[in-house]
């Protein structure tokens, strides 16, 4: 237990210049470590005994051995070394230490200070004195050890997975459209784009694209290409067993014109689904579902259904721009492969960083130190749960669990949120149709907050389902004929001084009326669509699969909170492409280029806001929660990216910081300056508390995932920005004398823009804010960005009032008495009350 500290004296964020300081000196501890013999056998590598670095926890699962897997944030300058060594060895149960694999999971704003977190994994042993389920926990030491090895290095390799590999034909995955025409991608033939994502010894992982092209083409029968697929292939060291995870869109982008095999198809009905291997090896999924795993032997193959015919009758379909993926296993069929196999799909091995601290004091590693606080575009340190207990945090985690992995098993809807729909098909979509319903339900500024605190392979698998059910239902994907997502970069026409991007796009491309349409969609062809119309073969869904909006801006996080936990907790490949997929869209929809050779804006995008705040500068601008949710996604690819597409993205990110530097009021400091008949009845320009509070928590994501330590004055600039807006968020314009919170919607200035925006209270007409309305769900991080940018212990006083307490300690007995309810909104100040306390 750390002493209490007192209010005034806790230092602002900037405290890195201390954290490199400690991050060196564990840096010449590392390279003063002795490196290990990296002989090719299982020994146990020698080891001399440096400190504990990180503590690893897991359920201990059902079998003898497994491939523990955590995430574990790192100080600056930990990782990657200069001599390419591994600076992190796992010690196994026994305190023995183990060949250990280090994956960069998401980098530092600098380049020279290398991963802020990484993913740790290590093949051990269960403790045999612990029974299935018990806590399990495996010490991470500052020990270097031989660095990776080149991708797809995983040997030993059994026999039977080399002679599948290297069978063009091993895995045939297969599709049927209207007329019978089969289309195959085949994932070992060589073909289509790849990409190593996970080196060596233990695990290594590619990303293999391809189209599914047709066997036999027909004139006027087949397609030119059907399903675009993305395999996500894992080998693991000494075992019989492959992991693959698929993607399948029907969201090409027609943008290469030398190709018919990236042309849009429109919407797509095909039969089914079925993938067919060597009758020696097994296919399992990670959850059941109605239409998966029906199988039969044919010459010598064994074909199973990925998704069965329609059981109502009539086809497939899926609309253009809609994806879906199914996370699988193949296993060589004999008990111990298949048994392991199921293992890994239920999650074993699956491991979290824990907060503790070594006997002379010294905090581990882990998303609870403030020197490695790196969770999230926020980076922000994560609230402890003890209030709430183990116990507690299992139950619900296992009951959401239940409720949603039920449903998706059974094909069932609940009839209303959160699973509305049963199976539509193919897919079971989370959620209602509308994509922007109205509540603040899943609008997380933090999320995957107790799992990380119960560290619950079964409560990241609740993940891993609430992300395949909310892709199911967002038709928003495009990609290029290569499978990477479409881009800003990709459709930019040259044009002199006026480069412009040639189509409007909000979530997804306008289209309408006479909108161009550079895509090819409105010339794809319709033989066959044609064909299924006029003999009623489309699928009774039908009506209920397009009803299913995408989530629009407003509501983003709905699809990126899940991929968000996945990526941080998990290095998931899927997830973290799914991000940067969402953050190509969003800057499709929102960026600083034309839309017409002739300088047209379309009016929600970057260039368009940006000329209004240099017309009207220091007025408020239109940037709100939409914006803010496309930003918090974008800042969360950027830290997960490589540095390719990071140097390719910063200045649309610093055209963000200047639009809202430009825009922000000039005396009261808010950002925002919408008119909407639901503010302040469109009588005044305005902003919104909800909107406040979202922008400010994607801005803390920007400047500290994007700027700090990397580009300073952007940095100053985003902090200068952020410490006005927290300012105005309590100030006598939002926050009246004797309120509990401030009001959900406050005028700031007239509609008229040559008049000056509002200044004080006694400026602004008698209805110019919401009376009696006020908001107190969304804002609570806020107090926190506040108090910990400036020092100012009234946002402390305020977040006090807007608790209904008296005191500071009514304050600490709020936050805690709440347990878990809105903590994905409380998180950082719980986390700082517990700071001040000496309880963090």
């Amino acid at each position: 237990m750390h002493p209490p500290v007192s209010i005034r004296s806790i230092p602002s964020l900037a405290r890195a210049p201390l954290a490199r300081r400690r991050a060196a000196l564990l840096a010449v501890l590392l390279l003063a470590a002795a490196p290990s013999a990296e002989d090719g056998s299982d020994r146990p590598l020698h080891a001399q005994h440096p400190r504990t670095v990180a503590v690893l926890e897991t359920r201990a699962p059902d079998v003898s051995r497994f491939l523990l897997r955590a995430t574990v944030p790192l100080p600056p300058g930990i990782f990657p070394r200069a001599d390419g060594q591994n600076p992190l060895t796992v010690l196994d149960f026994d305190g023995a230490p183990l060949r250990t694999q280090i994956e960069l999971v998401s980098r530092y704003p600098a380049e020279a200070d290398g991963a802020d977190v990484v993913e740790v994994l290590a093949q051990v042993r269960r403790d045999p004195a612990l029974a299935p389920g018990a806590l399990a926990q495996y010490a991470v030491i500052a020990r270097a050890q031989a660095g990776p090895l080149p991708h797809g290095a995983v040997e030993p390799l059994p026999d039977v997975v080399r002679a599948l590999l290297q069978d063009p034909s091993g895995i045939e995955i297969a599709a049927w459209d209207c007329f019978g025409n089969q289309y195959v991608s085949r994932p070992f033939d060589g073909s289509g784009a790849r990409a190593e994502l996970r080196g060596g010894p233990l695990q290594s992982e590619a990303r293999v694209y391809q189209d599914m092209l047709p066997v036999n083409p027909v004139k006027g029968s087949t397609l030119p290409h059907f399903l675009g697929v993305h395999a996500y292939l894992s080998l693991f060291r000494g075992t019989k067993q492959i992991g693959l995870d698929l993607r399948f869109h029907n969201a090409h982008d027609g943008h290469d014109t030398t190709s018919e095999r990236d042309d849009p198809l429109d919407k797509l009905y095909f039969q089914r689904i079925e993938i067919s291997m060597p009758a020696d090896w097994v296919l399992l999924q990670d959850f059941p579902d109605p239409l998966f795993g029906s199988e039969r032997l044919v010459g010598g193959r064994r074909i199973v259904a990925l998704v069965g015919p329609n059981p109502s009758g009539g086809l497939h379909v899926m609309r253009w721009q809609g994806q879906f993926h199914r996370r699988l296993m193949l296993a060589y069929a004999e008990p111990a492969a298949v048994t392991a196999a199921r293992a890994r799909l239920d999650g074993a091995g699956r491991a979290f960083c824990t907060r503790g601290f070594q006997a002379n004091g010294r905090e581990h590693w882990s998303w609870w130190n403030a020197d490695t606080a790196r969770y999230f575009p926020q980076k922000h340190q994560l609230p402890r749960l003890d209030h709430v207990g183990r116990s507690a945090l299992d139950a619900a985690l296992e009951g959401e669990f239940a409720f949603v992995t039920t449903h998706l098993a059974n094909g069932t809807g609940h009839g209303d949120y959160p699973i509305a729909s049963g199976r539509l098909g193919w897919g079971h979509p989370y959620g209602v149709s509308y994509g922007g319903m109205t509540s603040g339900l899943e609008i997380n500024c933090y999320d995957g907050i107790t799992l990380a605190a119960a560290a619950s392979p079964r409560g990241y698998r609740l993940y891993t389902a609430l992300h395949r059910m909310q892709t199911d239902r967002q038709p928003n994907a495009l990609y290029r004929l290569d499978g990477e997502p479409s881009s800003v970069e990709e459709w930019l026409i040259e044009n002199g001084n006026l480069d412009y991007v040639p189509f409007e796009h909000f979530v997804v491309p306008l289209l309408t009326f006479s909108n161009p349409d550079p895509f090819g969609i409105r010339s794809a062809p319709r033989f066959q669509i044609d064909f299924v119309q006029a003999n009623g073969l489309a699928p009774a869904y039908e009506p209920a699969h397009f009803a299913f909006d995408p989530h629009d801006y407003q509501h983003f996080i709905r699809i990126t909170r899940a991929a968000k936990v996945l990526a941080w907790l998990g290095n998931d490949s899927l997830a973290i492409d799914d991000l940067r997929l969402q953050a190509e869209m969003f800057n499709l929809s929102y960026h600083s280029n034309a839309n017409t050779s002739g300088g047209g804006a379309q009016g929600s995008g970057l260039l368009s806001q940006l000329r209004f705040v240099r017309a009207f500068p220091g007025k408020g601008s239109f940037y709100g929660r939409g914006e803010a949710w496309g930003l918090d996604c974008a800042v969360a690819a950027y830290s997960l990216g490589e540095p390719e597409w990071r140097a390719q993205k910063l200045p649309w990110l610093f055209a963000h910081a200047d639009l809202l530097l430009e825009g922000q009021a000039t005396c009261s400091g808010f950002l925002q300056g919408l008119v909407s008949n639901k503010a302040v009845e469109g009588k005044y320009r305005a902003r919104q508390q909800v909107e406040q509070s979202i922008t400010e928590n994607a801005l803390v994501g920007l400047e500290k995932s994007v700027f700090r330590g990397a580009y300073p004055g952007y940095s100053r600039m985003v902090r200068d920005v952020l410490v006005d807006s927290l300012r105005a968020f309590i100030g006598e314009l939002a926050w009246f004398p004797g309120q509990p919170g401030p009001w959900r919607y406050t005028g700031i200035g007239p509609l008229d823009l040559n008049q000056p925006v509002w200044c004080a209270r006694t400026d602004m007409p008698s209805d110019a804010w919401t009376a009696g309305d006020i908001e107190a769900y969304q804002d609570w991080s806020s107090f926190a960005y506040g108090f910990e940018l400036t020092g100012d212990p009234v946002f402390l006083l305020r977040a006090r009032t807007q608790s209904g307490g008296a005191t500071f300690q009514d304050l600490v007995t709020s936050l805690h008495d709440a347990r878990t309810d809105n903590l994905v909104n409380r998180a950082a100040l719980l986390a700082l009350v517990q700071k001040l306390t000496g309880q963090l």
